[in-house]
C-alpha cells in the first residue's frame, strides 16, 4: 500500500513546513534534496536548476547595486538571461508574459525556482532583523544590568512571501505525478480563505487543528487567476483536471 503524501503549500522551504508528522515540502529540483521534500519529475535535472537559480540570484543582486533588473517585481529584466528565464520572472511579478511561452512544466519549475529564492531571501531577512534585535536587547541588559530571554525565531511576513497563487499554480503544473492519496497542507492563511470560499465538501481524516475538504484540480487552478487557469487547462489532460485532491485546512480559516 503507498503511503500517503502530505505535501504542504504554499512554502517550500522546510521552515515553513506545518507540524504535521510526515509532511513534506516540494522541492524545485535544486541539488541535495532533503528527506523533508518531495520532488516530481522535473524537466530540468538538478545542475541546470542550479544554473537557474544563479542566473535569478546574480539578477537580483544586480538589481539590488543600481542595474537595471526585474528583481521579482520592477522592469526591465537584464538582457543576459534566456527568453525562458525572462518569461518566467515576468509571470512571477504579474507582468504580462510575451509569446511563445516555455512548455507548462518548465516553465512551472522555474516559478517554483523564484519562488523558493524570494523565500530564501524572506528567511534570511527575518534571521538578520532577528539577529539586529537580540543584539539591541543584550545592550540594553548591560545597562540596566537584567538578563533578558531571548525572544522566539521570527518567521518572515506573509506578505513577504510570494504569492502563493503562483506557487500553487506552478505546483498544480505536477498534479499528474502526486501519488493517489495526496493531501495538500494549507500552510497559508490567505491561500486557506480562498479554498474555503469555494465551498468544497468536507472530507474525512483530517488531523487534529485542520479540516479537510475536497476539491479538483480545475477548481483550485481557478483560484490562481485566468492565464494560469487557462495554461493548466490547454496543458492538463480533462482527467487530470477534474481529479479531486484532498486539502487540510486550518481550522481557523473560514
Amino acid at each position: 500500500m503507498d503511503t500517503p503524501l502530505y505535501l504542504a503549500l504554499p512554502g517550500l522551504h522546510a521552515e515553513f513546513l506545518p507540524s504535521l508528522e510526515g509532511c513534506r515540502s516540494l522541492w524545485p529540483g535544486l541539488p541535495g534534496k532533503p528527506d523533508s521534500a518531495w520532488s516530481p519529475d522535473m524537466p530540468w535535472p538538478p545542475a541546470a536548476a542550479a544554473a537557474c537559480l544563479a542566473d535569478y540570484e546574480r539578477a537580483c543582486r544586480d538589481g539590488a547595486s543600481g542595474s537595471p533588473v526585474l528583481t521579482l517585481g520592477a522592469e526591465p529584466a537584464p538582457a543576459d538571461l534566456s527568453d525562458a528565464e525572462r518569461r518566467a520572472l515576468r509571470e512571477m511579478a504579474g507582468l504580462p508574459v510575451e509569446e511563445p511561452q516555455a512548455p507548462l512544466r518548465q516553465n512551472a519549475q522555474q516559478v517554483l525556482l523564484l519562488a523558493w529564492l524570494q523565500e530564501k531571501q524572506a528567511l534570511e531577512m527575518a534571521a538578520l532583523e532577528q539577529k539586529i534585535s537580540d543584539s539591541r536587547r543584550a545592550l540594553a541588559g548591560l545597562f540596566s544590568g537584567a538578563t533578558r530571554g531571548r525572544n522566539a525565531t521570527a518567521a518572515p511576513d506573509e506578505r513577504d512571501l510570494p504569492d502563493w497563487k503562483r506557487t500553487l499554480a506552478a505546483a498544480l503544473a505536477f498534479a499528474p505525478d502526486m501519488p493517489e492519496g495526496t493531501t495538500l497542507v494549507v500552510a497559508s492563511s490567505a491561500m486557506a480563505d480562498a479554498v474555503s470560499e469555494l465551498g468544497a465538501p468536507d472530507a474525512p481524516n483530517a488531523p487534529a487543528g485542520y479540516r479537510a475538504v475536497r476539491a479538483s484540480v480545475d477548481q483550485l487552478a481557478a483560484l490562481c487567476g485566468r492565464a494560469p487557469h487557462d495554461k493548466l487547462s490547454r496543458s492538463l489532460s480533462a482527467d487530470q483536471r477534474q481529479r479531486a485532491l484532498t486539502l487540510f485546512l486550518p481550522e481557523s480559516s473560514r
